[in-house]
């Protein structure tokens, strides 16, 4: 995780959190709120220094609160040097849409999560036909893009690409997309060994999210960290685990 900063530290808990959460079985923190995140999680293993130092890893999510100055783009390039999974989003999407080369001819996957204001800085509005938008920017770059929204579009530079029908409009709130970063890291981690391709762990994120929100927002108006609190419920759904065996589980 490369998320979070001295300005935006909730970013890198909520971001590690949701990742946790997630049991991917080990979340390393490379980013610049290693004390809030410590403070917050310490089943996290919080390193100092640039993201080389942080030891063997299976994806990277690189950019919520991290800044867009120039300490910022060289971790970013750094991250998309590697040969892993990179999930980019939030300052990092503004950094990459200056800079697209970064992202083109990456050997490992790439996942790109903007919002609409987001997507248009790599040169284009969004527009009415939002799957084909996310088709044309995935080809253009040749990364998987997440489109947030009501309707979450999930789209692959083949073509191939997923409208998540899970959700709320209370996930419309400040830090929810920091959350769904966490969870999106955690699957493309874990699909390194049982194959999966990043479209689909993106798109089972996605879903996952809005299962998550949805189970939410049945107390009330939500904030972000309500979903990482719930996010062991919405796993044990999604699994098919009845709310009476989660109880028991201690989930």
């Amino acid at each position: 995780m490369v998320a979070g900063s001295a300005t935006y530290p909730g970013a890198g808990v909520l971001c590690t959190g949701a990742a946790l959460r997630t049991r991917p079985g080990l979340v390393r923190y490379a980013g610049t709120a290693a004390e809030g995140v410590r403070a917050a999680w310490p089943e996290a293993i919080v390193t100092a220094g640039r993201p080389s130092d942080a030891g063997r890893v299976q994806a990277w999510v690189v950019g919520p609160g991290m800044g867009t100055d120039d300490a910022a783009r060289e971790v970013l390039a750094e991250v998309l040097a590697t040969d892993v999974p990179v999930l980019v989003d939030a300052d990092a999407l503004t950094l990459l849409a200056r800079e697209p080369g970064l992202v083109r001819g990456r050997g490992a996957p790439t996942v790109l999560t903007p919002h609409d204001r987001e997507f248009e800085r790599f040169g284009a509005p969004v527009g009415p036909d939002r799957v084909g938008a996310a088709r044309r920017l995935a080809a253009d770059l040749g990364a998987v893009v997440l489109l947030k929204g009501d309707a979450t579009v999930v789209a692959e530079p083949g073509g191939r690409a997923f409208v998540n029908g899970t959700g709320t409009a209370e996930l419309a709130t400040a830090g929810t997309g920091d959350v769904l970063s966490g969870i999106a890291g955690a699957l493309l981690a874990t699909s390194a060994t049982t194959g999966l391709p990043a479209v689909e762990a993106a798109a089972a994120a996605a879903h996952l999210h809005g299962r998550t929100g949805q189970l939410a927002a049945q107390r009330g108006p939500l904030l972000a960290g309500d979903l990482v609190r719930r996010l062991p419920e919405a796993v044990g759904r999604v699994r098919g685990l009845a709310p009476a065996t989660l109880e028991q589980s201690g989930a």
